[in-house]
């Protein structure tokens, strides 16, 4: 009974309070993407940060300012470092696209580990990803460090059966 009379108070004295809106309001002024870029990418003076940086996402690889050679050389490293590495949008816990979250569900389903680069932070590798393999969108899967495909092609390897056959772990004798 306490606590009911304290959210009702409270709730009531919110709605009481008038908030007033600036003359010149921008409802998109108040959005923080936290994402910076080379400034010679994009024709911006300044980034806007509204959050403290402890909330900025984490980058393991700093590539502002580097060059298509240095990218694609750690594209090169990512793909035959990892059998299988896909190349997303978000992460596999969390895609950002459905065509992300298919090729993921696929992958889980097949039950095999893989290693994956969210391309949304990372606008430089998302760029080079498309160079490296000469393939236009996202996702991009490599198998034993070569160039899969998209969803489509990774669809069809799976209705087919390939795609099992694909990622089958070699047993060593």
């Amino acid at each position: 009974m306490f606590s009911r009379s304290i959210i009702i108070r409270g709730a009531r004295s919110l709605a009481s309070q008038q908030h007033k809106i600036p003359e010149k309001f921008n409802p998109l002024s108040a959005v923080s993407t936290n994402l910076t870029a080379p400034q010679s990418l994009f024709d911006t003076t300044t980034t806007r940060h509204f959050s403290h940086d402890d909330f900025a996402p984490q980058k393991k690889h700093n590539l502002e300012n580097s060059n298509d050679s240095e990218i694609l050389s750690l594209i090169d490293s990512h793909v035959k470092s990892n059998r299988i590495m896909l190349y997303m949008k978000g992460s596999p816990s969390q895609p950002m696209c459905g065509f992300s979250a298919n090729i993921v569900q696929i992958l889980k389903n097949q039950g095999v580990d893989f290693a994956s680069v969210n391309v949304l932070d990372y606008p430089e590798v998302r760029e080079g990803v498309k160079k490296y393999a000469q393939w236009p969108t996202i996702p991009q899967l490599y198998v034993d460090g070569e160039f899969v495909g998209g969803l489509d092609i990774v669809k069809d390897l799976e209705d087919s059966g390939e795609l099992s056959e694909m990622l089958k772990v070699e047993k060593k004798d």
